[in-house]
């Protein structure tokens, strides 16, 4: 398992190079004097490695625990948990849990004060490194070296400006040339789109291809799906279309000699990281006990899910029991019953049912050990002995090495899809019917616009898409869909228009404003 020097690095580099800026997350730029100047190429390699570890680290938040600062657990709280997959018990009595689970936040959620500040603080860094990478790089750095790893920090800057964009509809605009110690712009949603897909467009192109890149480290077809995201989403972000340039992009990513994995299970266990970079995991957080371990990512996701099933001898519950290694299980995490529900006689249902309820008709005194189903589509093990047979224990730790997927090929090809659906010519349906292909499910010829969105559902459940989905499919805010506790009501309830929208944290209204409604 091949870990890169730059991940070796990343926790040294965090606190060496950027120690004064970790704990300051108020929308200012870091001042140029509080970093250090780098010493040597080893160095220089560690500041870019600080930036992805910026998105694995919980540091330099004032939250509840040190998991609740990451991104990937942020990304999926506001993504999943507030849609129609999977709640947060509340029985781990943690803050902010049940008012996402009932979308009805407010502007003091600790959970969104820790994604505005996450994703802020990344496009800080990345402007930052970018910076100094053109002051200090020539003495370390060839010329196209530098061009490469200046678009890979864009693209890195670009990916928290897009999670701004599609969370909180504005925020600080920050680039290399901010100026010290001002108050960035704030900019709209258009804006921010423009000037974040202008960046892409211009550099994305010096990014080494997939191919040529180190495991863990974005790619040029990496690039051209966060550009093509953003085009998905631009009728939702802009009030203009843009189903064309989405497949433009997408063809950059399609047609570079990437392959589905073999097994659509193996995407989402530990030994995922072959599948990952030149594989259908273009782009995924490394995890790696003693590198990048947290508790957040695929950690969340395993330990949280879990809870040791009772009288049960069958494979699937060995395997749960197994599932983190026999470390300790948290039980929190289950599933809302439309999740399950849409899985049915699907192969890719990695669900564990058990002797469980489906459905959970109180969330504040529901029994753990009889509702809820929990997931099993995260595993702590190995794709050669999936169900632990051998089993295998976590030598003192809880934590998961499972990579934490962000763009999928699959996803890709289901993007294509939907850009067919608007009227686009680009063989879209055929990509849809390579990935139900895959787990032996008969073509659909043309898809209606429910079928595709029950597809993505079936293909990317808790993968950090579903609130975005629904808004673009219209099926987010109102009542044309109801899910269960959405609204705070068991059987569903309209939500407004506005929730479409995350509030912008208190700590920053001064200088960013409020979004309408709240």
């Amino acid at each position: 398992m091949k870990i890169s020097k730059y991940m070796a690095f990343g926790a040294v580099a965090i606190s060496a190079m950027f120690t004064s800026c970790v704990g300051d997350l108020d929308v200012k730029p870091d001042d140029p004097d509080l970093t250090l100047e780098p010493s040597s190429k080893v160095e220089m390699d560690g500041m870019l490695a600080g930036l992805y570890y910026d998105l694995i680290t919980g540091d330099g938040l004032s939250v509840s625990d040190g998991g609740a600062g990451s991104f990937t657990r942020c990304h999926f709280n506001l993504q999943e948990i507030v849609a129609d997959e999977c709640f947060i018990s509340d029985k781990w009595n943690d803050p902010g849990y049940t008012v996402l689970n009932f979308n009805t936040w407010a502007n003091d959620n600790e959970w969104i004060y820790a994604a505005f500040s996450r994703e802020n603080h990344l496009a800080k860094l990345a402007s930052v490194y970018i910076r100094d990478l053109h002051k200090f790089g020539p003495a370390f750095y060839s010329e196209q070296e530098i061009a490469t790893y200046d678009a890979e920090a864009r693209v890195l800057r670009a990916f928290a400006n897009y999670n701004m964009i599609d969370l909180f509809g504005r925020g600080p605009w920050i680039d290399e040339n901010s100026p010290t110690g001002a108050v960035p712009p704030t900019y709209d949603r258009k804006q921010l789109f423009d000037a974040t897909v202008a960046d892409l467009v211009a550099h994305v192109d010096n990014m080494l291809p997939a191919a040529q890149q180190e495991y863990g480290r974005l790619s040029r077809e990496a690039g051209y799906m966060l550009l093509a995201k953003l085009y998905l989403n631009a009728e939702v972000y802009t009030g203009t279309a843009m189903w064309q340039e989405c497949a433009d992009a997408l063809k950059h990513v399609v047609e570079t000699g990437l392959e589905l994995a073999p097994e659509y299970k193996y995407l989402f266990c530990r030994s995922n990281d072959k599948y990952v970079g030149n594989g259908e995991i273009i782009w995924g957080v490394p995890l790696r006990i003693g590198y990048t371990e947290g508790y957040g990512a695929t950690t969340y996701l395993t330990a949280g899910a879990w809870m040791e099933p009772d009288n049960d001898d069958s494979p699937l519950a060995q395997q749960l029991k197994k599932l983190n290694n026999n470390g300790t299980p948290w039980s929190g995490l289950r599933l809302r019953p439309e999740l399950s529900k849409v899985l049915k006689g699907d192969p890719r249902r990695l669900i564990y049912e058990g002797s469980y309820q489906e459905e959970i008709p109180d969330l504040a005194s529901y029994d753990e050990a009889s509702c809820g189903y929990m997931l099993i589509k995260y595993t702590n093990t190995d794709e050669t002995d999936y169900y632990n047979e051998a089993g295998e224990t976590n030598n003192g730790t809880q934590m998961s090495e499972t990579d934490y997927p962000v763009f999928r090929l699959a996803d890709a090809y289901l993007m294509l899809a939907e850009c067919q659906l608007h009227g686009v010519n680009c063989n879209g349906y055929d990509y849809l019917n390579k990935v139900r292909d895959r787990v032996g499910l008969d073509p659909i010829s043309t898809p209606s616009t429910s079928e595709l969105l029950d597809e993505r559902q079936r293909e990317l459940y808790m993968e950090g898409h579903r609130r975005s989905d629904l808004i673009r499919f219209g099926r987010y805010t109102g009542s044309n869909y109801l899910w269960s506790w959405k609204g705070g009501v068991y059987t569903g309830a309209s939500i407004p228009e506005y929730r479409a929208l995350f509030p912008i944290p208190y700590q920053y209204v001064a200088t960013v404003g409020q979004n309408p409604g709240y």
